[in-house]
């Protein structure tokens, strides 16, 4: 081996040195990849706790939003729980209008706040906070309502402090609490008038939900709010139902009523022009068309052909429907066959 090409022991100390500065560097960088990823490992631990702590609170909720709602069924006037939102933290949130603004009328109160509350049971991540629901409900007032609750707002009260207190005291100011007897005496007072069944039905059942009476009473309070033709067609019927059972009663005789006074209104009697001799002479023994295929049209003696609810009675009470007797039909009426003799 040539002496000349044999590297002398500085060279191989600073090729060792080389060596050890890659892995030196190669060390380091390795340690840094570590941090990071102990960093970021660290950071989703943390995460992980967290929605383990909101969890947790969101159980030991439960049994105090059970004794809430408890709470709201014996008082009429207190605001509904808003439920727990179940839905994915990643999934969107339905888009919902926005309740009209409420300007301080009393009817409108309860609607005004029960959209409200159904906005932000559908929206929680929105209305994640309680001063945002209260915030939102504030920005929604109009009139002298606005003014009461911007002047709560800037004097931080109490009720801005959740918005089962703002409802509250909304209600409290604006709704005032005897609604339900002053829906009891509205039921009272309330008839049929010249709406369809169906119509006043709605207005009834909008007041009865909040007079506290119960299920005979506000019955009773329907049939005595009913229109005269009405009440003369329930005549014949059973009306110690429910009070489900008699609203859809009362409707479906009310859509056959006015069915039938359509059809008298466009239709009408139809007469027949009698049938002529090929000589062009009416014939003395002919008889008009439409009474050759149909039974005469009931009549009473020396009057015009009967009205429906006199129809409808002798139906009833099973009397000829041509004199109104008893003991025989019109196809055997001895009246009618005088008349026709």
């Amino acid at each position: 081996m040539d002496p000349a090409h044999n590297p002398s022991p500085l060279n191989r100390l600073e090729t060792i040195e080389g060596v050890l500065q890659q892995h030196e560097a190669m060390m380091t960088a390795a340690a840094a990849e570590a941090r990071r990823a102990a960093e970021t490992q660290g950071q989703s631990l943390a995460a992980l706790a967290a929605q383990m702590q909101q969890l947790a609170a969101q159980l030991t909720q439960l049994p105090s939003s059970a004794g809430f709602a408890s709470s709201s069924e014996a008082s009429p006037s207190a605001p509904a729980p808003v439920p727990a939102s179940s839905l994915p933290s990643d999934a969107p949130e339905p888009r919902v209008g926005t309740p009209e603004r409420y300007d301080g009328d009393r009817e409108t109160c309860g609607p005004f706040l029960t959209n409200c509350s159904l906005l932000f049971a559908l929206q929680p991540r929105t209305f994640a906070t309680e001063p945002a629901k209260v915030a939102f409900v504030i920005n929604h007032l109009t009139g002298r309502a606005r003014l009461w609750g911007t002047a709560e707002w800037e004097r931080r009260s109490r009720a801005c402090a959740s918005f089962d207190l703002f409802a509250a005291e909304l209600r409290k100011v604006f709704g005032f609490e005897n609604s339900g007897s002053d829906s009891a005496r509205g039921l009272m007072g309330l008839k049929q008038g010249e709406r369809t069944v169906a119509d006043y039905s709605i207005d009834f059942r909008t007041r009865a939900s909040q007079s506290g009476w119960n299920s005979a009473a506000l019955r009773d309070a329907f049939l005595h709010g009913l229109a005269d033709y009405i009440k003369d067609e329930l005549v014949s019927h059973d009306t110690s139902l429910t009070l489900d059972g008699v609203i859809d009663l009362a409707v479906r005789i009310d859509l056959r009523v006015q069915t039938r006074r359509r059809e008298k209104r466009q239709g009408g009697t139809q007469h027949t022009r009698p049938l002529r001799s090929r000589g062009g002479a009416a014939a003395a023994n002919s008889t008009p068309l439409g009474q050759q295929f149909q039974d005469p049209e009931p009549m009473q003696l020396g009057c015009t052909s009967l009205s429906l609810e006199e129809r409808e009675r002798r139906r009833r009470s099973k009397l000829c429907l041509y004199c109104g007797a008893a003991g025989h039909y019109i196809s055997g009426c001895p009246a009618k066959a005088r008349a026709h003799q």
